[in-house]
């Protein structure tokens, strides 16, 4: 088969795996696959898809040549979003592609239109959506009004065109499987599937687990939902426990946030305790991840959490995680896998912190457990099985 796999939405930018898992799961299948980012991704997308392949013939890159500088203001993402959308179905007809498939990585716009249109123009048999995510309401979410209430009626309208043009419709957890259901899609065509880890990838990192660079560590978007403020006021109080504490924190997100992040930071006077690194990819987080003792991730809004890459990669890196007590997090983890705390009790969170920092024996235990549960998920029995999942749906 042909496919068309369309990460235009930039995910890839923040976090190769996912594209990477299953272009290169597919590649190993045989099939031929072909990845639509903008230019600023490409760099990003060679080095972790076409130069880790054991098949690199059967994968190539198609770039949007202009849309090489990255936007993090409400406007500017709107704006670079709206170019990619209009571009992108000229730049596939222009090389006169023919698709069995194309799989819209993420439930917005930019990655779904340029599938569809290529669909009317009979350039694209099937259109696979994975919809790992539904916008809540704009009052139910932090940060821009404006930005929230776009990306709320962005995902109705989603939701609208993969009930009547979607062959099949990806999820990650039977609550979204649901939840999209009572939206009018039809629950014959959603098919479960989950996000996955480079299980061979992550344990050829090796780091002398004496040798602890921090005490803690974050890797996610730096967004108010994913909770980096209650991280801060956290750490604040675990540093006065022991002013030597230190946490990294990896990722990256809108300016204005990343900026009021870093600003926080310095209110707090916590410079030597918190080392912010951005966003950091490859072999690189992994090293950052297991040279931590614990991790922490705050994320507060249920619905911005579907499966959760990051903190499965940092239990198979084998960090003892704590977490916010997520109802979406009951589908996903075993039972006490994660430390889970009530939203917004920073104090509970801290007791925990302080707990597993301070007892070793606990922590290596809680450790073997994380890792264990993590070793179940690796992308390529994930890419198979997705694919084994779409072939009866799009044969008949």
């Amino acid at each position: 088969m042909r496919i068309l796999y369309v990460d235009l939405g930039g995910v890839t930018l923040y976090s190769c795996d996912k594209p990477a898992g299953r272009i290169l799961g597919w590649a190993d299948m045989k099939h031929v696959v072909s990845l639509l980012v903008p230019k600023l991704i490409e760099e990003t997308a060679i080095k972790e898809i076409c130069d880790v392949s054991s098949n690199p013939e059967r994968i190539s890159i198609i770039t949007l040549p202009f849309s090489n500088k990255k936007r993090t203001s409400g406007p500017g993402i709107i704006l670079s979003y709206f170019l990619r959308v209009v571009f992108s179905p000229v730049i596939l007809f222009k090389k006169h592609c023919q698709f069995d498939i194309g799989y819209s990585n993420s439930p917005v716009l930019v990655d779904i239109v340029p599938v569809l249109l290529l669909k009317i123009f009979g350039k694209c048999r099937h259109w696979v959506l994975m919809m790992d995510s539904i916008v809540p309401a704009p009052a139910q979410r932090s940060g821009s009004v404006f930005i929230n209430t776009i990306t709320y009626l962005e995902s109705r309208f989603v939701t609208i065109l993969a009930k009547h043009f979607a062959s099949a419709v990806f999820t990650v957890n039977p609550e979204l499987k649901t939840a999209i259901t009572r939206l009018g899609v039809d629950g014959r065509k959603i098919l479960l599937s989950k996000n996955g880890l480079f299980m061979n990838r992550i344990n050829k990192v090796l780091v002398d687990p004496r040798e602890k660079k921090y005490d803690a560590s974050y890797m996610g978007r730096i967004t108010e939902n994913k909770g980096i403020f209650d991280l801060i006021s956290v750490w604040a109080d675990v540093v006065k426990s022991n002013p030597a504490m230190k946490l990294a924190v990896m990722g990256t997100g809108r300016s204005d946030v990343v900026k009021k992040f870093v600003d926080s930071i310095k209110e707090n006077k916590l410079e030597k305790n918190i080392n912010y690194l951005g966003y950091v990819g490859g072999d690189t987080k992994y090293e950052i991840l297991k040279s931590s003792k614990i991790f922490i991730f705050l994320s507060k809004v249920n619905a911005d959490e579907s499966w959760g890459i990051s903190l499965m990669e940092a239990l198979a890196c084998g960090l003892p995680a704590i977490t916010y007590n997520l109802e979406i997090y009951n589908h996903v983890y075993d039972d006490g896998i994660l430390q889970k705390c009530t939203i917004g009790e920073v104090g509970a969170v801290v007791d925990k912190v302080l707990y597993y920092l301070g007892h070793a024996s606990e922590r290596a235990s809680l450790s073997e457990r994380c890792l264990s549960f993590a070793r179940q998920f690796d992308w390529f029995k994930i890419a198979h099985h997705d694919l084994d999942e779409v072939r009866p749906i799009v044969a008949s």
